[in-house]
Formats: C-alpha cells, sequence, structure tokens
C-alpha cells in the first residue's frame, strides 16, 4: 500500500466527508500539507493589468454571472438563491461534472486582479471563497463531485485559486488552510481512483491534475504524484493520439482540450528546464497542425460531435502552441491573443511570439485519414471539411456529413450542439437529419448503438481534380440480405464546383434524401432555367449555387417542429435558431444516384447530370460556358473540360 492509500484509508469515507474531517474536533493537532514554494503557476500574473480587460470580457462577464448565483453550462442556466445543488436533477452528468469542476475560480481571480480598487479585488476573493466552502460543506459524498472527471478539472482550478488570491489568502489562514487541506484530501482520493480508470480523455485530466499537485505540494508524497502525473501523461499521449496528431476520438472539442492539456505540460516542464522527449514533442506538433488544419476561415472549428462555436479558442491554443513549440508556422498575425495563453506563458512567452516569423500557409488539400477528416479548399476563404468516418462513441449520426464556407463566410453547416435542451431537441441535435448527409428510408445512420462501417475509403488527386469517395453499411439492417450500401462521392475543382454524389448501392426500391443545412442568416432563393437551381446568399463574396442532379424533388423547411423537428441550428450549445435546410428525394431502385454541384460565387444557369451502373460512374456539370465530365472507376478518377 503506498502512501497515498494509506492516508485514504485513514480519512471518512467519501471525498467531501475526509474535508469536513478537517473542521472538526482534533483539528488543530493535524499537521498542516506541506506547500512547495518557488512553483511559478500562471506566471503571467505578473504582467496582466487592466490594459487587457477587453480580452478578459468573457471572463468578467463570467464572474459577474457567479456573483450572483448564475451557472451556465452547456446553453443551460441554473440560479441557486441559496445553497448550490451540486447534483441538481434533470440535467445531464456533463452538466454536473461542469458546475463541480469550480472552474469559476479563474474568472473571479482575473475579476480580482483587473478590480480598479482594493475593496473590488476584496469584494471578488469572499465570492471565491465563499464558493470554494460551498462546495466543501455542500457537496455530496458519493456521485458527480467525488467522481474522476469532476475530481480532475476541480483540482487545477483549486491550485490556481490559491495562485490568484496569495494575498487574501495569507491574512485569512482558515481559508488557506481549507484550501490546502482540500487539495491534499483531493489528491489522496484520486490517486486511489485513477488506476482503474479507463484510457480517455478524463484520465488525461487526471494526469494533469496529479502533475500539478506534485509541484504545489512538497514532500515524498508529493513526488510520488508528480510522477504519477507524467507517466499518465506520456502514456495516453502514446495511447490516444495517433502519430498524424489526431485524437481517437475524432471529435474537434475534445481534441482541442486534449491539446491544451499538452500545451500547459510542456510549458510547465519548460519553466523548470526539464527535457521534453522529442517524440512527444512532435506528436504534440502533430495536434497543433491538425487544428489548424480543420478550421473555417473564420477560426473556428467544424461543428462536429458536440464541438461549437468559443468552446476551444483555436486562436489562443495555436499562439500558445507556437511560443512552446517554437512553429512559426502556427502563430497567428499580432500580439499574443487572450488571457489563457498569457497567464500560463508570461511576459517572456509573449516575447517569443511577437518576434516568431509568420509564415501560415494557405489552406492545402488534406487527408487526415487516422481521424477521418477531409479537407477539400477552394479559393483563398473557401474550404469544405468532411467527416469521413464513423462517429465516436457517444457522437452525432454524421458519417460523410460536411461543412463549406465560401468567402470566408460559413454557408452550409452542421446544426451544432442542442445542450441541455429536453426532448424533442436532444434527439434532434443528435439525428442524422440535423446533419448534411443522406439517409435512407428516413433511418438513423447508427442503431442499435452499431455504428456505421466505413470501407473502400479513396483519396484521389488527378487532372487538378481532388476526390474522396467512401461506403459505409449503416443502412443495411434494412434490407434482407444486408447488402444495402451508401456511397458518397464529393469531388473538388478549386475554384470552380464541389461535386458530391449519393449512390445507394443494393437491391430493391428505397426513398433517399439528402439534407443540405444552411446557416440561419443567409438568404436562399430559387430559379428555374432548364432546371432547379438555388443560390445561398450572405453577401457577395459569400454566395454559393445549389445545382441538383438526379433528384426527383426538392423540398425547403425552415424552422420546423412538426410532425418532427428540422430547420435549426444551434451554433453554440442551447442557442437555437430556426435555419433553412434544402432536401433531394429520389424514390428509385437500387443502384441509382443523385446529388448536387456547389458553385462558389456563381449564379447564372447551370445543370448537372449522372450516368450510373454497377461498374461505372459519370457526371456532367455544365456551367458558366464550360462543361466538366468526370469519370470515377475503381479507383481512378479523369476530368475532361472543353468550353459550350
Amino acid at each position: 500500500m503506498n502512501l497515498g492509500q494509506q492516508r485514504a484509508t485513514e480519512r471518512p469515507a467519501g471525498l467531501p466527508g475526509r474535508l469536513r474531517s478537517f473542521f472538526g474536533p482534533g483539528r488543530a493537532k493535524r499537521p498542516e500539507p506541506r506547500v512547495r514554494y518557488g512553483q511559478l503557476f500562471l506566471p503571467g500574473l505578473a504582467v496582466f493589468g487592466r490594459q487587457h480587460v477587453n480580452e478578459a470580457r468573457p471572463l468578467l462577464e463570467r464572474a459577474d454571472a457567479i456573483r450572483t448565483r448564475r451557472f451556465t453550462y452547456l446553453g443551460r442556466t441554473l440560479v441557486f438563491p441559496a445553497r448550490i445543488d451540486w447534483e441538481p436533477g434533470g440535467l445531464s452528468e456533463r452538466w454536473s461534472t461542469e458546475l463541480n469542476s469550480l472552474e469559476e475560480l479563474l474568472a473571479l481571480g482575473v475579476a480580482a486582479v483587473l478590480a480598479l480598487e482594493p475593496e473590488g479585488r476584496q469584494a471578488w476573493y469572499e465570492v471565491a471563497a465563499g464558493l470554494m466552502r460551498e462546495w466543501v460543506e455542500g457537496a455530496s459524498e458519493r456521485g458527480v463531485p467525488g467522481g474522476l472527471p469532476a475530481l480532475a478539472l476541480r483540482i487545477p482550478n483549486l491550485i490556481y485559486a490559491q495562485v490568484l488570491f496569495a494575498t487574501e489568502l495569507r491574512a485569512d489562514l482558515a481559508t488557506r488552510r481549507m484550501l490546502v487541506e482540500s487539495l491534499d484530501a483531493q489528491a489522496a482520493a484520486l490517486t486511489t481512483i485513477v488506476r482503474d480508470h479507463p484510457s480517455d480523455v478524463a484520465l488525461i485530466d487526471a494526469g494533469r491534475a496529479l502533475f500539478m499537485l506534485g509541484r504545489f505540494f512538497d514532500g515524498m508524497e508529493a513526488r510520488g504524484w508528480l510522477e504519477m502525473g507524467a507517466d499518465i501523461l506520456w502514456e495516453q499521449l502514446r495511447e490516444q493520439v495517433h502519430e498524424d496528431g489526431g485524437h481517437r476520438d475524432r471529435t474537434p472539442a475534445r481534441h482541442a482540450h486534449v491539446l491544451a492539456t499538452y500545451i500547459e505540460f510542456f510549458a510547465l516542464l519548460q519553466a523548470s528546464r526539464d527535457d521534453l522527449p522529442m517524440w512527444a514533442r512532435k506528436r504534440v506538433k502533430g495536434m497543433a497542425d491538425l487544428l489548424a488544419r480543420v478550421l473555417h476561415p473564420d477560426g473556428e472549428l467544424p461543428l462536429f460531435h458536440g464541438t461549437a462555436l468559443g468552446m476551444a479558442r483555436p486562436s489562443e491554443l495555436l499562439a500558445a502552441a507556437a511560443v512552446v513549440l517554437h512553429e512559426s508556422d502556427l502563430a497567428p498575425p499580432g500580439d499574443l491573443p487572450g488571457v489563457w495563453p498569457l497567464l500560463i506563458l508570461g511576459e517572456a512567452g509573449r516575447r517569443v511570439h511577437v518576434n516568431l516569423a509568420r509564415r501560415r500557409p494557405a489552406a492545402e488539400p488534406r487527408a487526415l485519414r487516422r481521424v477521418g477528416l477531409y479537407v477539400l479548399p477552394g479559393e483563398a476563404g473557401d474550404v469544405l471539411l468532411l467527416d469521413g468516418e464513423a462517429p465516436p462513441p457517444d457522437g452525432d449520426g454524421n458519417v460523410f456529413g460536411y461543412e463549406l464556407s465560401v468567402g470566408g463566410t460559413r454557408l452550409i453547416v452542421d446544426s451544432g450542439d442542442g445542450g441541455e435542451e429536453a426532448e424533442p431537441w436532444r434527439t434532434y441535435f443528435r439525428s442524422a437529419r440535423a446533419h448534411n448527409v443522406m439517409l435512407i428510408n428516413g433511418a438513423e445512420q447508427v442503431t442499435g448503438g452499431r455504428a456505421p462501417r466505413v470501407e473502400d475509403v479513396e483519396w484521389i488527386a488527378k487532372d487538378g481534380l481532388r476526390c474522396f469517395g467512401a461506403t459505409h453499411d449503416g443502412f443495411a439492417h434494412l434490407s434482407d440480405d444486408l447488402n444495402l450500401r451508401h456511397r458518397r462521392r464529393v469531388f473538388c475543382l478549386p475554384g470552380r464546383f464541389w461535386l458530391v454524389c449519393d449512390e445507394v448501392l443494393g437491391t430493391g426500391v428505397w426513398k433517399a434524401e439528402s439534407f443540405l443545412h444552411f446557416h440561419p442568416e443567409i438568404v436562399l432563393s430559387g430559379a428555374c432555367r432548364g432546371g432547379p437551381t438555388f443560390t445561398a446568399e450572405l453577401a457577395r463574396s459569400a454566395r454559393v449555387q445549389v445545382v441538383p442532379g438526379g433528384a426527383a424533388k426538392v423540398r425547403a423547411v425552415h424552422g420546423l417542429v412538426e410532425p418532427s423537428c428540422q430547420g435549426w441550428y444551434a451554433g453554440r450549445a442551447g442557442e437555437r435558431q430556426a435555419a433553412t435546410v434544402l432536401s433531394l428525394v429520389k424514390s428509385a431502385e437500387a443502384p441509382f444516384v443523385f446529388g448536387y454541384a456547389l458553385l462558389p460565387r456563381a449564379n447564372g444557369p447551370a445543370a448537372l447530370t449522372f450516368e450510373h451502373d454497377a461498374f461505372h460512374f459519370r457526371a456532367t456539370l455544365v456551367t458558366e460556358g464550360h462543361e466538366y465530365r468526370i469519370r470515377a472507376d475503381q479507383g481512378d478518377v479523369e476530368l475532361t473540360t472543353r468550353t459550350v
């Protein structure tokens, strides 16, 4: 039995129970855990001041909300006029984990640092101290508060509180003792439960927490936490992150979260002049490179699998990565952006960032095969980001879904994240019909917990054309012979078109429907010049023409609730807006094909036709005086062009 396990057996069962024991009889006899001095957390505090108010505005708004006891996570706000319910009914475990992470302590600390008067700083300290004491006294001994996910997130925030309010804590010995003993007890609990925890993102969070505890406390036990945390972080970097830098969960938001953890870890190692293993540096650089490649021109991630706008702070992440890894290609223009990079890197990091050469390369076609993401750019400001793999275990039905930016603006979007909304919204935002995919007979891609299997993946470059192609079996259960398949091909001729082609493979008569979800601010107009075409426009440079081909029917809906939800967008969790959805419908005997062309900044006559059988695929697109003929056969593609 090691020291952490031995101490856990000597204390009352349950984490909050152990914490409350510090305030009972005999408290004075218990030696206070030793804190290591000279370990510099948040070095940027030395240069952080009123000049950073604008960048700190989101944190200041969050601090104001906590002062009025309003807690908002995943688009859902609860107000606790009396005591906080640390596991409120009717909300998800994810929401309760956020509540129990005490992340508000960072916002309250930033508000205190930026306060104009000493009285204002003291007021923010009292809010923070009250929040910590309320958690110690009110959190349950079981469930979410003592579980590893909340525990691993809460510990670093309590360490940050010690740093942010160091002056006040020196004068408030009772609260300081509560904070130090709380951290000590939570460290003992974490070392006990981390050993049996599976390999996931929460385990990486636990490694971070243990490493920071080992730097915060002094003594042999703290050294054990430090070594355990570092071992977990190195091991999980090998296990969870592919050699190309992609996190195995395939969720953009989780990828960014893991990258932030390792950037902070590297910054702490560099501050103490510890060496970085070359393999680890290479892998984290791969994570940063991948993040940079899958951003939209607006600097945000695609909204796949619960990712929401503002969730990941990509510009801050890439700036911090550029400094820690000394990679100028990652650095955004200007000064070090945001509060988080400055706090963890300090003035030295800011100077490094300022002096980095800026050589941000233009978007390039890229097949990120291990994570199943594909980048199909056009001209500057135009890009199609495609999700070409099966969803993660808790992901959405988005196989072969995509988002499209034109002229630097998102026009075709994923529907986003419904957050904590009740039914029917929760089901809608997770469903395949909320994404830019094709359905057969209205069935979901994921059924009975079984994710589709993606096969026959192709990534071809020829004649200036880029082509993605793959097949999935998510609808196989609908057919008696289990051979029903959906194959999607996406062709890109940069600056001219993207062509999205859906093939239904198998036997029998089927009804297929392919969806295009538009940003809620777009204006959609239609024309019929030999065939229907549609134009989605936000500005002259942000415009795309949609040219259907092979579909029997085209429908448009906007903000529909009955008979089922359709036409809604939540770019930020729970912030639902009505939006227009176009769907192409075709009923025929398999095999058959239909699809549409996406023409950036076009608005004239256009037509799209297909020829298809079991062995050959042909598509012909006529637009703006040119005819493009595409042939795709068995791993090969050919493009011919002529003037008409």
